[in-house]
């Protein structure tokens, strides 16, 4: 079996799994599993490896699953090498957390990440809690079960230093809308809209402050020019390819909350071989050595 998961065709209907759309290296064998995921885990849900070395994580066995691109989206925050600037400060957030992962990958880079993951989904974040409390994050990363819409009545303006998210795809109106609502939510704009995700940011970002995110590469100007009328300028760019040959699927992008123009175009990002087999920057990702 490859380590980790497999390219997404598109975003995927939860975030992680042994399926090929999964986020995880598969299931564990019941003897490997720690008693307190055993503990935490529930009747619906599965307790599968997180990569190859950073231990276990808690998924739903059917609905939302994490993909690819939220591992991609961490490392895009490594690669840039947002560490916190000081211990002890609730520097952080993620949008539309899931099941947790983005944190918990960025607090094994980072041990001085301190702040918030936010899931409109009540049982996502109820699964994102105790991914928390699985990692023994629950006094770092605090998970709010809140709509980000609303977000400004409970943060003062520029309250974060960095955020990252990984948005719904697709416009509400197009394609047909997945019955599973967690995969529906997760896929379309329904809850929140891209332009309600930059201005977000743009409202609890510092002046300065990062914010990070992955998006289909069709959208890209899409993006971008939400991110500038929100004061996000873009200022990292970097396309993302299943293999040589083929066309770009996702861009990970930087923006500096009033920040000044300059963008960084980077290399492309190959998630395979043309021989078959991921690239030799993907399977670090698999160890988590950015």
């Amino acid at each position: 079996m490859k380590p980790g998961p497999e390219p997404a065709d598109e975003k995927s209907g939860s975030r992680g799994g042994s399926d090929p759309e999964a986020g995880s290296s598969g299931k564990a064998g019941e003897a490997d599993e720690p008693v307190l995921g055993r503990t935490l885990r529930k009747d619906d849900e599965t307790l599968e490896r997180l990569l190859l070395n950073q231990g276990f994580i808690l998924q739903k066995r059917h609905g939302y699953r994490f993909s690819i691109d939220a591992i991609l989206l961490a490392y895009l925050a490594v690669l840039r090498r947002a560490r916190a600037r000081g211990s002890g400060r609730a520097g952080y957030m993620d949008l539309g957390c899931g099941c947790g992962v983005v944190p918990i990958l960025l607090a094994r880079w980072d041990p001085g990440l301190r702040g918030y993951g936010v899931e409109i989904q009540e049982s996502l974040a109820d699964l994102a809690e105790r991914n928390m409390r699985l990692h023994g994050l629950e006094d770092r990363i605090r998970i709010l079960h809140q709509d980000l819409k609303d977000l400004p009545k409970s943060f003062a303006p520029g309250s974060f230093d960095r955020m990252t998210c990984n948005p719904p795809y697709r416009p509400l109106a197009a394609g047909r809308v997945n019955s599973d609502p967690q995969k529906a939510l997760a896929r379309h704009e329904i809850a929140a809209s891209l332009a309600d995700v930059c201005a977000a940011m743009s409202y609890l970002l510092k002046a300065g402050g990062k914010a990070f995110l992955i998006y289909p590469a069709a959208r890209s100007v899409e993006l971008l020019a939400r991110m500038r009328e929100n004061a996000l300028e873009p200022k990292y760019l970097r396309p993302v390819y299943p293999r040589i040959g083929a066309k770009a699927k996702w861009v990970l992008v930087e923006g500096v909350c009033r920040g000044k123009e300059s963008l960084l175009v980077d290399r492309p990002l190959y998630l395979e071989e043309e021989t078959g087999g991921y690239t030799e920057e993907v399977r670090r990702m698999f160890l988590w050595y950015p």
